[in-house]
């Protein structure tokens, strides 16, 4: 399978890469400064992907009233809008599998339970949920299916960065190796 996975810096992104490699799949990876020519950073048509793992993001901690607009919009732009932008290039340029391609975004419990300091964060997380229910609807009949799963905590950088103002005691929180086993099992199903 050829899985296209975002934000491979990152613990999640990083994660995913690693067990798709490990389980022999082929692994293209799109990291933020190919978003600003799809056509450039992806490999030449006619390849296409079986799946996609979109696990690009950020999140700034701050109170609303520090929060500029500038910062609260280039958080919807990383978390939501590159996904929607990687999305419509891939589905105009037939870039996906004729017997179908799985996506899958990597969300967060954020996107229905807020924190102190996490109103980007929380809002941009909803965003991208709905905007993935919205997504499968409509790219079912290309035999597109788009799903956001909704992780409670993975110990990844960004999230102990944030944890202290969840209120979330970072020894909880899930492994990305074994978050990313279950994200790979959603693509191989």
């Amino acid at each position: 399978m050829r899985i296209l996975v975002t934000g491979t810096s990152g613990g999640i992104g990083g994660a995913v890469k690693r067990a798709a490699l490990s389980a022999g799949h082929e692994v293209v990876e799109l990291n933020r400064g190919g978003f600003a020519d799809l056509s450039a950073a992806l490999p030449p048509v006619p390849a296409v992907f079986d799946a996609v793992v979109f696990a690009t993001g950020c999140c700034p901690v701050k109170p609303l009233t520090r929060m500029t607009d500038g910062e609260f919009l280039e958080t919807f732009e990383v978390n939501c809008a590159l996904f929607v932008r990687l999305m419509r290039h891939l589905v105009k340029t037939a870039r996906y599998s004729p017997s179908g391609m799985k996506v899958v975004a990597i969300s967060s419990v954020s996107a229905v339970e807020g924190w102190p300091g996490g109103a980007a964060y929380c809002a941009s997380k909803g965003a991208l949920s709905a905007v993935c229910r919205a997504l499968d609807a409509e790219l079912a009949p290309r035999k597109i299916s788009v799903e956001a799963p909704e992780p409670r905590h993975v110990r990844t950088a960004m999230f102990e960065r944030c944890a202290g103002r969840m209120g979330t005691d970072p020894s909880n929180a899930q492994d990305p190796e074994v978050f990313a086993r279950n994200v790979l099992s959603r693509l191989e199903n």
